[in-house]
């Protein structure tokens, strides 16, 4: 049985080129920094070049680099100039996926945090994406920014198909932000089943009552949960309930044989992750032996 104590992550670790579009990830970075009191690490990777203007700099080799490390770092002194909180910058070459997740392994247990751009869609990002990667890749969270930020995360959801890596998706939530209020949300489809563990005839609600009775939260934590039903089609009725109930954050746990991921991979997919615009914390269990070689850093 895991331990069910609240729980402080050792560290941030934010994935930025320090540009306009990373904006809404870095505030949230700083403001979950400054939440927890624990040290931010800001990371910047030199990846082919993304825009015209960038080509000579790519061209110029460790001149081109030179030149935008000292760009970027100028650009952090700015941004951090008076900050009270612990920021360290790091700089890697090559392919941001890989360079993303060699830093997050020297940082057990860090949350990892990305953003979307203003064009792409998060079901964009998952799909084939350096966000899938890291999501399949990753040891830890990757919060996924799409939101400005106005403040801490308030109104948490946490999407349920009563697998192991909701469970997960639960006690992460309940650890990582004590004494909120989260709702635990289950769509149900009675043209579709969504997990091997539901009972044969089971009313939907018992089995999510059930779900909550078997995760280790912690003290206090139950009396805060909200056991919510969607009936129809879970796609469109988790998209719904996040716009209706204005969430700020969507906790999913993914692993390859839950209902969500096949859910994620499927072809709702695109419609799901664009319809839910808030930010999104995505945990995993921890990889088994045998699964790295299906993870490898690309």
């Amino acid at each position: 049985m895991p331990d069910p104590s609240p729980t402080t992550p050792p560290g941030l670790l934010l994935a930025t080129d320090l540009s306009a579009r990373c904006d809404r990830p870095l505030e949230r970075a700083k403001q979950l920094a400054d939440e927890f009191s624990i040290p931010l690490v800001v990371l910047t990777v030199h990846d082919a070049p993304q825009a015209p203007g960038d080509v000579l700099q790519w061209l110029d080799g460790d001149a081109g680099r030179a030149h935008q490390e000292r760009a970027a770092r100028e650009e952090f002194a700015r941004e951090f100039a008076g900050s009270s909180l612990q920021v360290a910058q790091r700089f890697a070459t090559g392919a941001a996926p890989a360079a993303i997740l060699d830093s997050a392994a020297t940082l057990p247990g860090a949350i990892v945090v990305a953003g979307a751009s203003q064009h792409d869609s998060l079901g964009d990002l998952l799909l084939g994406s350096t966000v899938e990667k890291l999501a399949r890749g990753l040891a830890q969270p990757l919060l996924v920014v799409r939101q400005r930020v106005r403040g801490p995360y308030r109104r948490i959801m946490v999407a349920t198909d009563f697998t192991p890596a909701s469970t997960l998706a639960l006690e992460t939530a309940a650890r990582l932000f004590p004494g909120r209020r989260i709702t635990v949300f289950h769509a149900h489809d009675a043209d579709m089943r969504v997990a091997d563990t539901l009972a044969p005839d089971a009313p939907p609600h018992a089995e999510l009552i059930r779900f909550l009775d078997r995760c280790a939260l912690p003290p206090g934590a139950r009396e805060l949960v909200d056991p919510v039903i969607g009936e129809g089609e879970p796609a469109s009725q988790l998209a719904r309930h996040v716009v209706d109930n204005s969430i700020d954050l969507v906790v999913l746990g993914l692993h390859e044989e839950s209902a969500l991921m096949r859910l994620l991979t499927g072809s709702r997919s695109e419609y799901l992750l664009q319809a839910v615009v808030c930010d999104t914390l995505l945990v995993r269990p921890p990889v088994r032996p045998g699964e790295d070689d299906e993870n490898e850093k690309t």
